[in-house]
């Protein structure tokens, strides 16, 4: 394994995929469009432009034309925070900070916005382990596209082959082989089946990765 170590957030630092598919089930609902699991599973690991193409295939509406949406999804989710506090991953805190007392050079490469990932990682105390917190939003691409990977690698100054991402989901997976990188597969139940065959290992506990590193 190489120096460097990139995190995707949801699903592997905070439990937050069935509370995301929650919010966008209610905020859809209110323009008139039941989503189902089966459809939204399709984009977890990606952002939310890669969501709404797969509503405009699945259902046949272009909802991007609800400029409103993202500010509704912020309100619902700010307010199932605020009720529930912030679905965490049991062993993450203590895994990263374990990794950072070893050396190594960490990222969080997410398709969250960037402001979400600086407050989630500050709120639960490890965003000083992180060299880097980078959001999917500041690259052309996301995910499955390898592009979140490759920026914030060159952002830590690391080859890609030095790199190792750990990621719950298809999407972020084929990810992290296209760009080059070993890839962990975290397999999260609460992120659904989601094919992690590419990954060139799966762990079953966050906690895990203390054994490999």
């Amino acid at each position: 394994m190489g120096k460097y170590i990139l995190f995707d957030m949801d699903g592997v630092l905070v439990n937050t995929e069935p509370m995301h598919f929650e919010i966008w089930k209610k905020v859809f609902k209110e323009k008139g469009i039941d989503i189902d699991y089966e459809h939204y599973k399709g984009c977890i690991g990606s952002t939310r432009s890669f969501l709404y193409n797969l509503i405009k295939e699945g259902y046949g509406v272009d909802v991007s034309v609800y400029t409103d949406l993202p500010e509704r999804f912020s309100q619902v989710k700010d307010e199932m925070l605020k009720e529930k506090g912030i679905p965490r991953i049991e062993g993450a805190v203590e895994t990263i900070k374990y990794l950072y007392d070893k050396g190594y050079e960490m990222a969080v490469a997410s398709s969250s916005s960037q402001d979400y990932i600086e407050s989630q990682m500050k709120t639960l105390g490890i965003d000083k382990c992180f060299k880097l917190l980078f959001s999917a939003e500041n690259v052309e691409k996301p995910k499955p596209a390898p592009d979140v990977f490759l920026v914030a690698a060159e952002k830590l100054g690391g080859k890609p082959a030095e790199c190792t991402v750990v990621e719950d989901s298809a999407n972020g997976s084929r990810a992290a082989k296209t760009a080059g990188m070993t890839c962990i597969g975290f397999r999260n139940p609460d992120s659904g089946n989601q094919d992690l065959s590419v990954a060139d290992k799966i762990i079953y506990k966050i906690t895990e990765l203390k054994d490999i590193f």
